[in-house]
């Protein structure tokens, strides 16, 4: 298997945890209001985000560059997510993710921009609660409409 197939194939096993995403959030949507399926959502996502979290816990409290290897570069050192890390020192991490097969299996779905980013808020709470867990502070900066990649994460040493 040569690199490209399997970049592709993350990419694309990634994606479809989008669509699986997607259709579970619509089904909760259907049944209980869009209030509450963000609300099972986010909790979810919590949950997850908590349980990886603390396979990272001996990173902290600023092994950044661990952690730049562990997470912003996996699964596979950058080629599915395409991260463009702005800073990466003694302080923190600040990078942007420019690529999310998540966001593109929405936006292939047809998703329309307020629902990707709905849809968006609820998935980054995994991101948050795992860094959180691990012991980092964390701020997100969702994508919007007219910004390039996705993401804009800051991980920094607890407070």
């Amino acid at each position: 298997m040569t690199l490209k197939q399997s970049n592709s194939q993350v990419y694309d096993a990634i994606k479809e945890r989008g669509t699986v995403y997607l259709a579970t959030f619509q089904e909760l949507k259907q049944r209980y209001g869009e209030e509450e399926a963000i609300s099972v959502m986010r909790n979810v996502s919590h949950a997850h985000g908590v349980r990886v979290g603390k396979t990272m816990a001996h990173l902290a409290p600023r092994d950044f560059e661990s952690v730049c290897k562990c997470w912003v570069l996996a699964p596979d050192d950058g080629a599915t997510f395409r991260p463009d890390i702005r800073r990466l020192d003694e302080t923190g991490v600040e990078v942007r993710m420019m690529t999310c097969p998540i966001k593109d299996a929405w936006a292939d779905a047809g998703c329309s921009d307020q629902e990707i980013c709905t849809l968006l808020r609820c998935a980054s709470a995994y991101d948050r609660a795992a860094l959180e867990s691990a012991g980092f502070n964390v701020e997100i900066e969702l994508w919007s409409p007219g910004k390039d990649g996705c993401c804009l994460t800051r991980i920094s040493e607890k407070s």
